[in-house]
């Protein structure tokens, strides 16, 4: 099987998993509470030094800041004359975080109660992991190639793979997002990913080509 076809395969399975879980979450099936707390018993107990620092942790998934490092990242790249990469990666993660906005505003799930940190807006997805995947894959999409040893390509992806599971544990912990949240965040991420990157080509020419052929004139 060709790797463009796997890819979006792949990225079908993650979005109708994404959907499964979107239609247990608004008909609040038994099967989602079950795994919201079966996650949320895996980051017990609290502790006050414990919730310090999941606090701390929690800031490096902000979709604020992680939209302010893409930025940086898209500079850095259009600096080094990768004009294409720098425009695809901003693209992918702002208009792929308006999925996220979509969802929340058509689920309307509340968040859970007894928040140990503040959160507003709606729970389903959680957006921190959304936008700390996406991060991610931009990362790994931009270091890799130059990683020619397999030993550090499989220790670089080891150790952003965590970032993520990071950010989720966090989520859950702090009772911003519910398992199902944290989940459905990386589902909507991965399958955006996986299927944007299938057609990247195509996206690109609709999306980036007019911007870059204004900046060549320039």
């Amino acid at each position: 099987m060709k790797k463009k076809t796997l890819t979006l395969i792949s990225g079908i399975v993650c979005w109708l998993l994404f959907r499964i879980f979107l239609v247990g979450v608004i008909q609040n099936a038994h099967w989602i509470n079950q795994v919201d707390r079966f996650g949320y018993q895996l980051t017990q107990p609290t502790s006050h030094l414990k919730t310090q620092i999941m606090i701390a942790l929690t800031y490096f998934g902000d979709p604020i800041i992680i939209q302010v490092l893409t930025i940086f990242l898209a500079l850095y790249l259009w600096w080094q004359d990768r004009f294409n990469e720098s425009l695809w990666y901003v693209l992918l993660q702002f208009i792929g975080y308006s999925l996220v906005i979509l969802t929340k505003y058509n689920v309307l799930r509340a968040r859970p109660s007894n928040k140990l940190f503040p959160a507003n807006s709606y729970s389903f997805p959680s957006g921190h992991t959304f936008a700390t995947a996406i991060f991610v894959f931009t990362l790994l999409a931009v270091i890799l190639p130059y990683l020619h040893f397999q030993g550090a390509r499989i220790g670089v992806t080891i150790i952003f793979f965590l970032w993520i599971i990071i950010i989720m544990v966090t989520r859950v912990y702090l009772r911003d997002h519910f398992t199902s949240d944290v989940i459905g965040g990386l589902l909507l991420a991965s399958g955006w990913w996986l299927i944007t990157t299938t057609f990247r080509h195509q996206l690109s020419q609709w999306l980036i080509k007019p911007i870059t052929r204004i900046q060549r004139r320039n």
